[in-house]
């Protein structure tokens, strides 16, 4: 056999730690959310609330991963015993400290988060920045928290859908002109409330509202209607089923019932069971014949009555034991046939 080639065996290796590599991230994945990917297989960000702010951990792989652990950095840097001061990078957490090769990546960056959640570190400066990924994958280094909510709150503003309707509705109504009208119909609009409402029934916006609404209140009463008339039917049908769970549960007394006599006749007619009585049969005509002959040795009976009694309980006798010893040998046969 020829020798494997070096070459061969590192690819196949550095093909293992790949995918090794790639089930690591999916867990990353799988435990945790908001992962966004910075660099493919070399960096992820995950921003989570802990108190109110929003911090984010940056997960780096270096080129060994996973047979060396991965470095884990929290912006802003917090106070914590879990982290270094000046870098920000989480060192003594306890699944980086117990790291392996074997460990979970994803439970691992679960219990950093979870802890900051439940147990909020306090900032070590107002001042310090949140690093967020963008969508082109980048990271701006010099948003703070602040600055992204208010950015993120005037866009969400900008582009409100509620704004976009209300101004595309208010001008496709066709609202009326008060342009139009004259300074004494305007002041009879502001101190004539019959007017006024005239005015305003007159309006085409609510001319169509109300057709609208009458069209709503004639599908409701249909609906209406038609619940009545299926009331009746929806009586039978629950009758019905009344008498047809009544029906079951009978047949199911019957069906139980008829269960348990065929496993009494079962056991009564078993094999087992019939050669068993065949030996009790056999032993009480031998026991007969035991009998005749001490009735005949006391001189309770003749001879003739001897030899009918004591022959016909021998007949017998002969006949279950070779019934007993025929059903013997069948049952053995299936036996060793696994029936």
């Amino acid at each position: 056999m020829l020798p494997r080639q070096p070459g061969a065996q590192q690819q196949q290796s550095k093909s293992s730690n790949l995918d090794f590599r790639k089930r690591q991230i999916d867990t990353l994945k799988i435990f945790n959310d908001n992962v966004v990917e910075v660099a493919e297989q070399e960096e992820y960000c995950i921003h989570f609330e802990s108190g109110g702010r929003t911090l984010l951990l940056t997960v780096q792989l270096g080129a060994n991963f996973p047979n060396e652990r991965p470095k884990l950095a929290i912006s802003p840097t917090v106070q914590h015993h879990w982290v270094n001061a000046v870098t920000g990078e989480v060192e003594t957490a306890p699944g980086l400290l117990n790291y392996s090769p074997h460990s979970d990546l994803g439970r691992v960056v679960q219990a950093v988060i979870r802890e900051y959640e439940r147990f909020p570190p306090p900032v070590a400066s107002s001042g310090s920045p949140i690093n967020i990924p963008t969508r082109s994958g980048n990271i701006n280094t010099t948003a703070t928290p602040t600055t992204v909510a208010a950015k993120s709150l005037d866009s969400s503003k900008e582009n409100s859908p509620l704004d976009s309707a209300k101004s595309s509705k208010t001008n496709d109504s066709s609202l009326p002109n008060l342009s139009t009208l004259s300074l004494d119909e305007l002041k009879q609009l502001d101190s004539d409330p019959q007017f006024f409402d005239d005015f305003i029934e007159e309006m085409s916006v609510v001319q169509h509202l109300n057709e609208e609404l009458d069209s709503m209140i004639n599908q409701v009463e249909i609906i209406s209607r038609e619940n009545e008339s299926k009331e009746t039917h929806l009586v039978e049908l629950k009758r019905k089923l009344s008498d047809d769970v009544t029906a079951l549960k009978h047949l199911g007394e019957k069906c139980d019932q008829l269960n348990k006599k065929y496993l009494k006749k079962s056991e009564e007619y078993a094999p087992q069971h019939i050669r068993e009585l065949l030996q009790i049969a056999a032993s009480n005509a031998d026991s007969d014949c035991d009998r005749h002959v001490e009735q005949f040795l006391n001189g309770k009976i003749d001879v003739q009555t001897f030899l009918n009694n004591y022959t016909h309980s021998k007949k017998v006798s002969a006949e279950r034991k070779a019934k007993e010893e025929r059903l013997g040998h069948q049952l053995s046969a299936l036996e060793r046939a696994g029936i």
